[in-house]
């Protein structure tokens, strides 16, 4: 036998039987492990067959389950079976009786083993590539935390006040202001001219939406953490606050609702921040 199938068969036999419920070999078990054929004869009643690296021929009635691991079963016409199970071989199926609760065949073919190879490798590279989009979203944060209140900290207070006393508010804009916006890149997209335009809107947008997510993080780390944190270091405190706001996005679905209400909302705010400075600029110049 080839080292490969033995490891196959050994983990198949030990998988089962951890996963297998204790009620399920309770009764009279028929064994065979290795070599001949393990056979139930006609007339012969017999609660549980079990054989590894064999085959099972069963001419006679098999109460509870027929299980083989690297093997093959064959099922004659006289034959009674519950429930069987071929793990690594083919049921060759005579039997006049069909199985009580079904017959299950899996053979772990190269084609098969490939699959799963893929499939692992995709998972671990959607797995993979998200754990790097997280750490890339931590340091980002962070490092945009750290400039704004080095060199807008008057922004950050107002967004704290903002967020504070109109948050509802800010979502509302942030959504009517988002329709728009996407309704402007589709309209300019349909030309050669306007793309470069819509573009520009948008990536003007995406910008938009990430240095006004900078405070809603800060708020909500004030809020939700400890007071103690604000006797850390800037970057400790905007790390830690990173961190709680990246694990919020990764939950699945509530982190894709969280994502998108915080960034409609830092839209809002950065908006709502730059038409109060207009504002202000124009009544000075009056």
């Amino acid at each position: 036998m080839k080292k490969s199938n033995l490891m196959l068969t050994a983990f198949l036999t030990i998988l089962f039987l951890v996963l297998a419920p204790l009620s399920a070999f309770a009764g009279t078990l028929l064994t065979q492990m290795g070599g001949n054929p393990v056979v139930v004869p006609e007339g012969q009643i017999i609660e549980n067959v079990l054989a590894v690296n064999s085959d099972a021929r069963v001419s006679g009635t098999v109460n509870d389950i027929v299980l083989v691991i690297n093997g093959d079963i064959y099922l004659e016409p006289n034959s009674h079976v519950n429930l069987v199970i071929d793990l690594g071989g083919n049921v060759h199926n005579l039997s006049l009786q069909p199985a009580e609760n079904g017959i299950f065949e899996f053979n772990f073919s190269m084609q098969l083993i490939n699959h799963f190879l893929i499939a692992g490798a995709l998972v671990a590279g959607f797995w993979f590539i998200r754990l790097m989009g997280s750490l890339l979203g931590i340091l980002l944060l962070t490092c945009l935390g750290f400039l704004l209140r080095n060199y807008l900290s008057r922004f950050l207070r107002q967004s704290e006040e903002l967020l504070a006393s109109s948050a509802t508010r800010l979502l509302g804009i942030g959504a009517a202001i988002s329709l728009v916006l996407l309704a402007l890149m589709i309209l300019l997209s349909l030309t050669v001219v306007g793309i470069p335009l819509a573009l520009l809107i948008f990536i003007a947008s995406l910008l938009a939406v990430i240095f006004g997510i900078i405070p809603i993080m800060e708020y909500l780390g004030n809020n939700w953490l400890s007071a103690r944190i604000s006797n850390f270091p800037v970057l400790t405190s905007l790390l830690i606050e990173a961190i709680l706001f990246v694990a919020i996005v990764n939950l699945p679905l509530i982190g894709f609702l969280f994502f998108t209400v915080s960034g409609i909302m830092g839209l809002g705010l950065v908006l709502t921040q730059i038409w109060m400075l207009f504002k202000k600029q124009r009544k000075l110049k009056m």
